[in-house]
């Protein structure tokens, strides 16, 4: 399994060495410039390993690594000196027959070898008690809101989300747990809001918004008695922090926000947007993706904003991603009814549950559904008078039919075939294999609608005018973030590429380095995209990014004034 290392070093020059090590090795690294940020990592990252380098090994570094540990029981803590720091220094002396030089190589051996002796090969794997406990929870939230006009299977779908966000940003198990749990548990502090506010259909005063916050801290003081094997606690105090530092409730900002918490804000406002509220209509599921775009380095972490808008478009190939589609249920029996409404209201779905179409088949002519499910509580004759009437009309004979069957009968079987259905269930079927059924259909039919026309983005797109290159070099410094960015205005295109947040790569024209860089600063409109996890060999600047920044706006400020 993947090792997640943490290098704590001043020098730029040292973190940059261990980490591409590490990296070369399989591991997955995060770097710190000083003690500080460090425990901040740790409180918020699953690092496994610390490598501490410093020049004197003292009593201050000594108690780094005590709330190294206390905020990450079972990480293991090596403080290291290099010695191009101290061999021209009097500080060599110190050194004496109970020290020894390791080189690199042998150092990461070391460290390695200890973590996975100590912890063993998986020490993450979700369990079967973890994975019946987020069963439980999604069943029973899932009742909670099943009824809820605006809430139904809403938190299932956020949850769902975020799990497909972690897994693509590729966090371990431990990691996806506690964002999973968490998402489940984020809002159950809405408990103590009146519910007159929970459905005000105006926009919010200033009071109501207040007691809506309230619910963060609410939900964790419901919470904090409970010992949780896991880091939910500050995913969900911090779920509503923005990335800019205005978020509440404490005004954290960029990596100082547990990554849970950060990949759980983007899913939640995401979902929240292309969902119908008592104060307003749904947003389209494209409009949404663009709020999410014009709001990465803001509102929300850019890389969590890409990897979700990649996810999204994926999921949604076929149906467009502007559109939820629609399921009507025909079901004379309440119990399985309600259950089938349940889980396909948590597959994102929406879903219309009746027990009997009686006089609505002119209405449903006038708005087809995307699907029909028909289920039958006698021998299956009213669900085939049903069948045979929507083929006969001409606006909703296309309209995929699903035959809900109380017996396994074959005869009837068959006659549902011959009048088109497009699958045929026992109401007695695995409900998980069913849902997968509706979906492969659903699928079917917006590839059917769309011609199979998909748009596809490279990650964030925007326009440099509302996000200037200064601004995004500062959102991926903050971040730490290994990304390619791409600016181009009119006929010229530039591209720089950062690692761990700093610049290590500049290219225009037949320039690159530094003089690329400024050159690229020169650009007051156009557009830009920014792809994460892109990276470069090649090495043309070496300056601290945001010197390089300042420098660069000098330069300009000069050239303006002359």
């Amino acid at each position: 399994m993947q090792r997640n290392f943490l290098v704590v070093a001043q020098s730029a020059k040292l973190r940059e060495a261990l980490s591409a090590n590490l990296r070369r090795r399989g591991f997955s690294v995060t770097l710190a410039g000083s003690g500080g940020e460090a425990v901040q990592v740790v409180r918020h990252v699953t690092v496994d390993i610390v490598l501490i380098e410093s020049r004197r090994p003292d009593a201050r570094v000594r108690r780094l690594r005590a709330r190294i540990v206390k905020e990450r029981p079972g990480c293991r803590v090596f403080v290291v000196t290099n010695f191009d720091q101290v061999k021209n220094s009097a500080d060599v002396l110190r050194f004496g027959p109970d020290d020894y030089l390791l080189d690199t190589d042998e150092l990461l051996e070391l460290a390695s070898a200890q973590i996975d002796g100590a912890r063993g090969s998986a020490p993450h794997e979700m369990d079967n008690g973890t994975r019946a406990l987020i069963q439980v929870l999604d069943v029973l939230v899932g009742l909670l809101e099943l009824d809820d006009r605006y809430f139904g299977g809403f938190s299932h779908q956020v949850m769902r989300l975020a799990r497909a966000v972690a897994e693509e940003m590729g966090l371990d198990e431990e990691v996806t747990s506690e964002v999973v749990i968490a998402t489940l548990l984020r809002d159950i502090g809405k408990a103590g809001v009146d519910r007159r506010v929970l459905f005000e259909e105006s926009e919010f005063t200033s009071e109501q918004s207040d007691m809506m916050r309230g619910h963060v801290t609410g939900s964790v003081r419901l919470l904090e008695h409970i010992d949780f094997p896991w880091k939910i606690l500050p995913v969900i105090r911090h779920h509503h922090e923005r990335y800019d530092g205005k978020g509440y409730p404490d005004g954290l900002k960029g990596r100082e926000i547990p990554l849970g918490a950060r990949i759980v804000g983007a899913v939640d406002a995401y979902m929240a947007m292309i969902s119908d509220r008592p104060h307003r209509p749904a947003m389209t599921a494209a409009d949404a993706l663009a709020e999410l775009e014009r709001q990465a380095g803001a509102h929300f972490d850019p890389e969590v904003v890409e990897v979700l808008i990649r996810i999204v478009e994926k999921h949604h190939t076929g149906m467009g991603v502007g559109q939820k589609p629609s399921v009507l249920v025909i079901e004379p029996e309440e119990e399985f009814r309600r259950l089938l409404k349940m889980r396909l209201l948590n597959e994102g779905l929406d879903v219309r549950a009746i027990a009997d179409i009686n006089e609505e088949l002119p209405a449903l002519a006038e708005a087809p559904p995307h699907l029909i499910l028909g289920g039958s509580g006698d021998n299956g004759g009213r669900t085939i008078d049903i069948l045979r009437t929507i083929r006969e009309d001409e606006n909703l004979r296309l309209v995929p039919f699903v035959f809900l069957a109380g017996t396994d009968d074959r005869l009837l079987k068959l006659r549902a075939l011959r009048y088109g259905v497009d699958d045929f269930f026992l109401k007695g079927d695995d409900i998980e294999e069913m849902v997968a059924r509706i979906e492969n259909i659903l699928t079917r039919e917006a590839l059917r609608r769309t011609g199979g026309a998909a748009r596809r983005r490279r990650g964030i797109t925007g326009q440099i005018e509302s996000l200037p290159l200064p601004d995004i070099v500062q959102i991926l410094s903050i971040g730490m973030k290994t990304a390619r960015v791409e600016i181009v205005s009119g006929n010229r295109m530039g591209s720089l590429w950062l690692k761990d947040g700093t610049i290590v790569h500049a290219r225009i024209d037949d320039r690159a380095g530094e003089d690329a860089f400024y050159e690229m600063l020169r650009f007051k409109e156009g557009e830009f995209s920014i792809e994460h996890g892109v990276s470069t060999d090649k090495r043309t600047i070496e300056t601290d990014p945001m010197f390089l920044v300042m420098e660069g706006l000098r330069r300009l400020d000069e050239e303006s004034v002359a």
